[in-house]
């Protein structure tokens, strides 16, 4: 691919993923929208497992480790392809996302293991 397609197509890039991003948070908005306004008191337990106090626990542990990766994350300027990178809030997002992810991944692996041995 020559060159001088690729600005064009970097455009329609970033557009389809501001796109698809505008649509995947409007959904998510209004699928908790609508499971918050249909859900009864009796669905919180499901075959004896306290199903709605683990969808909490999920979410409450999703914010507060997001929230510690942030303040944990490094301020420090990263050069890249020789540019350098100062900016902190994006530096600090940026590590909050890498080390987020990697907990969630070693989470799922755990989790995978704890239920596979389990009885």
């Amino acid at each position: 691919m020559n060159s001088f397609v690729s600005p064009f197509l970097a455009d329609v890039m970033l557009g389809l993923m501001y796109l698809v991003t505008a649509v995947a948070l409007g959904v998510t908005a209004y699928s908790v929208w609508h499971g918050m306004r249909t859900r009864r008191k009796g669905d919180d337990i499901i075959n004896g497992v306290p199903a709605g106090k683990i969808g909490w626990c999920v979410a409450i542990g999703l914010v507060v480790c997001l929230v510690l990766t942030f303040l944990l994350g490094s301020s420090k300027p990263v050069m890249t392809n020789g540019i350098l990178y100062t900016d902190a809030l994006w530096l600090r997002l940026t590590d909050m996302f890498i080390y987020t992810s990697i907990l969630l991944i070693l989470g799922c692996f755990v989790s995978a293991i704890v239920s596979r041995f389990r009885s």
